[in-house]
């Protein structure tokens, strides 16, 4: 269906009588697929990864109709072709909103943009991480406002893609999830499972980002991707580049340029704090698909993010950098000293943790994390496997 051209006011009152009169007098359509990234904003992170999969699919095409909404359609030319693009606010998102029997967020979705659900429509509930340290949702402050939104979109979740038992009892408590959870892995992770020649292509895209040479089989990259803080700290984030990249020449050898990326709660000042005028530091903090950076990247350092426990998929050597952990406003599940990443305060430390990284006791650490602790289950199939949750759920 082609775009209807026509607006409507955004406000919650236009919102709920419009989303009412379309639930009421058009009937779900079976098959039909509305995807969204960061309540319109972005085009990644699950909801990409899942939509993509059926894209290549031509027999997963004849059962579904994927579209995926945005703030500007026009800012992602990228979209295959067979993924429809709309525009959210447009009639012709509230008409496929309502009429979709699945839609897939990555954020809290249902009280925003969401306030009517028939029986017959499947809400997917990705979220946008998996296992990691830092406490979520409920169990972080809150606002009032949130707390509300999120138990609404809680309530309105059918399903739940996970990565590990870990994670899937955080879903249990922190989410206040009851329902279904299919613990088979993050579908945006599938990507690290990915053949060769894909990855090749990605080092290639990313390469072309930030001005570098593909060809030169010598460059390595060092992924800086530190969270956010809730207080708004700015002290506890950087590293003196010179220090770390000498320290990772010596002990890994090649040529090594560091890209700092960005948590999207960080996109409005964190230009603010790092000096991207040094010739080795990349900027790539509004890169569209974190994922990609990660599969070409040789090194993480970071902090309290989940982005270290996807990073370790690859093996890869991670470093901790971590400068507030006695007053981290979030607070953690595991403290970062029992991860089987060096744990540093301080550059000094982090260079000295650099140049005598153990890479056999670091495998041997991390294998035992990952099946004692985590109970990891990355498959590398993830999406597939939700693709199938959702055809079972159309002959139901």
């Amino acid at each position: 269906m082609k775009r209807f051209g026509l607006h409507l006011l955004w406000n919650s009152c236009t919102r709920g009588l419009v989303l009412w009169l379309l639930r009421w007098f058009y009937p779900v359509k079976q098959g039909r697929v509305m995807f969204v990234s960061w309540n319109g904003a972005q085009y990644n992170c699950n909801p990409r990864a899942i939509a993509e999969a059926i894209a290549r699919d031509t027999k997963a095409l004849e059962s579904f109709e994927p579209n995926y909404a945005f703030v500007n359609p026009d800012k992602f030319p990228d979209v295959p072709a067979q993924i429809h693009k709309v525009e959210i606010g447009s009639l012709e998102y509230y008409y496929l909103l309502a009429t979709s029997q699945f839609i897939v967020s990555n954020i809290r979705f249902a009280g925003i943009y969401f306030p009517y659900k028939k029986n017959s429509q499947a809400y997917i509930q990705t979220m946008h991480g998996g296992h990691g340290i830092k406490r979520v949702e409920f169990d972080a402050e809150l606002s009032a406002d949130y707390v509300k939104s999120a138990l609404e979109d809680t309530r309105r979740t059918d399903m739940m893609p996970s990565d590990s038992r870990y994670w899937t009892n955080i879903y249990r408590t922190a989410y206040r999830y009851t329902g279904e959870v299919l613990e088979v892995g993050l579908p945006r992770n599938d990507i690290f499972f990915a053949p060769n020649y894909i990855k090749d292509d990605l080092r290639q895209q990313v390469f072309e980002t930030v001005g570098l040479d593909d060809e030169n089989s010598n460059i390595r990259l060092l992924i800086y991707t530190p969270t956010f803080r809730g207080n708004g700290r700015r002290d506890v984030y950087g590293f003196n580049v010179d220090n770390v990249i000498q320290a990772l020449e010596t002990r890994f050898g090649g040529q090594w340029h560091v890209l700092i990326s960005s948590h999207p709660n960080m996109r409005s000042y964190y230009r603010d704090i790092y000096d991207f005028s040094h010739p080795q530091t990349h900027d790539v903090g509004t890169y569209p698909d974190l994922q990609e950076l990660l599969v070409v990247s040789d090194v993480l350092i970071t902090d309290y993010s989940s982005a270290e426990m996807d990073f370790s998929l690859t093996k890869r050597p991670i470093f901790q950098l971590i400068r507030d952990l006695a007053d981290y406003d979030r607070g953690t599940y595991i403290s970062p000293v029992d991860l089987p990443f060096p744990y540093a305060e301080n550059d000094a430390e982090l260079v000295q943790n650099i140049l005598s990284f153990d890479e056999k006791k670091y495998l041997s650490d991390l294998e035992a994390f990952n099946r004692d602790i985590i109970g990891l289950n990355e498959t590398g199939h993830a999406s597939e496997a939700v693709i199938r949750w959702m055809l079972e759920k159309m002959k139901s």
